[in-house]
This record gives C-alpha cells, sequence and structure tokens, in this order.
C-alpha cells in the first residue's frame, strides 16, 4: 500500500474515531443537562415550604438503590464527558495548531468561544457545591440537623446559605457559569447527534438558550427569594 493511501485510511480512522467521541460527549452531555433540570424542578419546592422539600429529599433517600444508582451513573457520565471533551479540544488544537492570523467570530457565539473556559469553571463550582451543601466542609456552620418529622432539614439549610451575601454571590456567578455552557453545549450536541431538519433548525438552536434560561431562572428565583426574606424558616 502507497504512503498516500496509508494516509488517507489513517485521516479516515481519525476522523471516525473523533465523531464517536463527539458522539459520546454529546449523549452524556444531554444527560447530564436532564439532571439538571430534574435537580432545579426539585429544589423549586422549596416554595412550597419546609415540609415539602425536606419530604422530596427524604423520599430519595428512602430509595437507597435508585439514589446510588443515579449518583455511579451521574459521575461516570461527567467523567466520561470531561475526558472526552478533553481530547476533542486537543484533538482540535493539534489539527490547526498555528492560529489564525485574523480570527473569524462572525459566526462564533460567546458561548461557543468559551466552552472550554465555562466547563473548567463548571466543574470547579459543582465541586464547591457539593463540599458545601452536600458534605458541610466549606462551612461547617451550615444546619445538619432533622425536622419535627425526622427528615434531613435541606430547607434549613438553603434558607442559611442564601441569607450570606458571599454565597449568594458565588452561587449566581455559579448559575452565570452553568447558562454559558448549557447554551451551547444542548444545541450543538442536537447537531452532533444528527437532529437536525430543514423545518426544525431554529427550533434546535433555540433550545441551548432556553433550557439555560429556564434552569437559571428556575434556580436564581430561589437564592433571590431567601436572600429577599420572601421564604421564611
Amino acid at each position: 500500500m502507497s504512503c498516500e493511501g496509508r494516509d488517507v485510511m489513517s485521516r479516515e480512522g481519525d476522523f471516525q474515531s473523533s465523531m464517536s467521541r463527539r458522539i459520546v460527549a454529546s449523549l452524556t452531555g444531554l444527560g447530564l443537562a436532564g439532571f439538571v433540570v430534574f435537580h432545579m424542578l426539585g429544589n423549586l419546592q422549596v416554595f412550597e415550604g419546609r415540609d415539602a422539600l425536606n419530604g422530596y429529599a427524604s423520599l430519595l433517600r428512602d430509595m437507597p438503590v435508585f439514589l446510588w444508582t443515579a449518583r455511579v451513573g451521574l459521575l461516570a457520565a461527567a467523567a466520561c464527558h470531561i475526558v472526552l471533551a478533553i481530547q476533542l479540544a486537543l484533538h482540535n488544537h493539534r489539527a490547526r495548531p498555528v492560529g489564525y492570523a485574523v480570527r473569524e467570530y462572525r459566526k462564533a457565539s460567546i458561548a461557543s468561544r468559551t466552552m472550554a473556559l465555562s466547563g473548567g469553571l463548571l466543574l470547579g463550582f459543582i465541586v464547591f457545591h457539593l463540599l458545601h451543601l452536600t458534605a458541610g466542609l466549606v462551612d461547617p456552620a451550615v444546619p445538619n440537623q432533622l425536622d419535627a418529622q425526622g427528615h434531613l432539614d435541606v430547607y434549613g439549610k438553603i434558607l442559611y446559605v442564601f441569607k450570606s451575601p458571599l454565597y449568594v454571590g458565588i452561587y449566581v456567578v455559579g448559575q452565570c457559569v452553568l447558562g454559558l455552557h448549557l447554551t451551547h453545549a444542548v444545541s450543538s450536541s442536537a447537531q452532533t447527534l444528527g437532529l437536525e431538519h430543514a423545518a426544525y433548525n431554529r427550533l434546535f438552536k433555540a433550545a441551548g438558550p432556553a433550557v439555560a434560561l429556564f434552569v437559571v431562572a428556575g434556580n436564581l428565583s430561589i437564592m433571590v427569594a431567601v436572600f429577599l426574606g420572601l421564604i421564611h424558616p
């Protein structure tokens, strides 16, 4: 076989490998986006009062097989998504090692151009969130007690945290990063998976911003309501 033939096969193999990684990254990304939506909807029960939110959290804990299966699945999906995203970024960099003399950003949005940055910042925020509200290691003063029904008082945790201007500021920044990442991620994932049609292209393009706005608005509504005293102990 000639060198040219081997080069063609090598390029085809690289393309197929890259495309496979993009598809898996898209699937895991959409799965994680779905969890973010579900998580936000669950937290919105804070507006229904302590019993509703704590009862919801307790219901999840009363199904340990489901809970741990979901946790392991999310961890695996997140790890896979991060590794593939890094590999694809390195692959793209190697494929175009010399930067353009003039960068053309007319078609690329801010969200698409900052995916690597927003992804890294989002990972840091998630780690902070888990250490803060889940593990209680960032602020040991965060309440970790039971309510009158014997359920873990998640409601009390949320009210304590979002009375602090510092934590509200951190979480607002985190939500902005999340929204920026989701804006491009959802739409580009749909495109990667081939979910394109002339009649629905606008719909798919709008899906990312719509999901981002829905999630961020829901999460911010909780923080603002608590901070302004609209939700009481």
